[in-house]
C-alpha cells in the first residue's frame, strides 16, 4: 500500500484542527476514513505520528517532521494543479470580501502571483465588516468572505449562516494585540491598566466597529481626545513607523510585515477581547479550484502570523 494525496490532506487537517473528528468535519469527510488514513500512514512508515492528550492530538517529534514533509508535497501538488490549469487556458476568477487583516492581504498577493499568467484573470477584492461581507456573498455575486467578529457573537453568526445555507470554516481565533513602533515607549513597558495609554495617540480604522457591537468594547479604548482616524492599512503602518508614541489594536500579523515597518506586537493584559476569523461560502456547489487555492494560501499565512 502507498500513501495518497487525500491521506496527506487528512493528516495535515488533523494537525491543524487538533482531532480526527474536527478534521473530518472541516473536510466533509467520514470520520472512519480519516482515522483509517492516519492508521495506514503510521503502519506504512512505522512511526507514531500523534499522541493523544487532554488538549487534543499532538504530533510526536517524528510526526512533526513527517507533517512538514506532507505540507511541502501538498504545496507542490497544488502548484502542479495550478500550472496544468494555466496551460489549458484557464480563467483565474476570485471574488472575495476580507476584513482589515494583514495576513489576508498577504494571501491575496500570493494568489495573484500564482495566477498572474492565467489566460484570463478576473479578481475582485473588497474589505468590509462582517455583516456587509455576508450581504456581498448572499446578494452581490461574491462567493467567499472572511468574517471577523467577537467571540460573544459566535451564536448569532452561526445561526445566520445555517439559516442562509453558508458553510463556515474557522481560520483563526485571537485576542487583539497592541501594535506600536518597536523603538517607541510602549514597546518597552507592560500595559496592565488601560489608562496607561491615555497619553499616547491611538490609531483607529475610520470605519471602526466595536467588537461585540453596541458599547461593549468601549472599555478598551482610551482618551477620545487623542485619536487618529485613517482609512487604509498602509497609512496606519506609516504613521506607526514615523510616530513612535502612537499605537493601535491589531490582529496577529505576518512577521515580515512587522519587520518591514519596524513594528512590534505586544500582548496586553488590560485588553482581553476575543475575536474569530471565519471563512464563509455557499454550501451548494462548494469552492472552485482557484478559490480552494486562495483558501489554502489564507490558512498558510494565518499559520505564519505572530500571535
Amino acid at each position: 500500500m502507498h500513501m495518497n494525496i487525500t491521506e496527506l490532506r487528512y493528516l495535515v487537517a488533523i494537525r491543524k484542527w487538533g482531532s480526527v473528528s474536527a478534521a473530518a468535519k472541516q473536510l466533509y469527510a467520514a470520520q472512519p476514513n480519516v482515522s483509517k488514513a492516519l492508521k495506514n500512514l503510521e503502519e506504512e512508515y512505522g512511526i507514531r505520528i500523534f499522541e493523544r492528550s487532554s488538549t487534543g492530538m499532538i504530533p510526536t517529534e517524528q510526526g512533526r517532521h513527517f507533517i512538514q514533509q506532507a505540507e511541502r508535497v501538498l504545496d507542490e501538488v497544488d502548484r502542479l494543479d495550478l500550472d496544468a490549469r494555466r496551460q489549458q487556458g484557464s480563467c483565474a476568477e476570485l471574488r472575495v470580501v476580507l476584513p482589515h487583516a494583514t495576513y489576508a492581504s498577504y494571501a491575496t498577493v500570493d494568489f495573484l502571483q500564482q495566477a498572474a499568467d492565467s489566460e484570463q484573470l478576473r479578481v475582485h477584492i473588497r474589505e468590509s465588516g462582517a455583516m456587509e461581507a455576508l450581504d456581498f456573498v448572499l446578494r452581490r455575486g461574491y462567493h467567499l468572505a472572511l468574517l471577523r467578529y467577537a467571540e460573544e457573537d459566535e451564536d448569532y453568526y452561526r445561526r445566520y449562516c445555517e439559516r442562509h445555507n453558508l458553510h463556515r470554516e474557522p481560520v483563526m481565533e485571537f485576542e487583539y494585540l497592541l501594535l506600536t513602533n518597536r523603538e517607541g515607549p510602549l514597546a518597552k513597558q507592560e500595559i496592565t491598566d488601560i489608562n496607561q495609554l491615555n497619553r499616547y495617540p491611538e490609531i483607529l480604522h475610520d470605519d471602526f466597529q466595536l467588537p461585540g457591537g453596541g458599547d461593549s468594547g468601549l472599555h478598551w479604548h482610551t482618551n477620545p481626545n487623542r485619536r487618529i482616524h485613517v482609512y487604509e492599512r498602509c497609512s496606519q503602518f506609516s504613521i506607526l513607523q514615523n510616530l513612535p508614541t502612537a499605537y493601535m489594536w491589531a490582529s496577529p500579523m505576518p512577521r515580515r510585515a512587522l519587520e518591514q515597518y519596524h513594528l512590534v506586537l505586544k500582548k496586553c493584559p488590560a485588553q482581553r477581547q476575543r475575536m474569530k476569523d471565519v471563512l464563509v461560502y455557499p454550501e451548494k456547489g462548494g469552492l472552485r479550484p482557484e478559490e480552494q487555492t486562495f483558501v489554502q494560501l489564507l490558512h498558510k499565512q494565518a499559520a505564519l502570523t505572530v500571535k
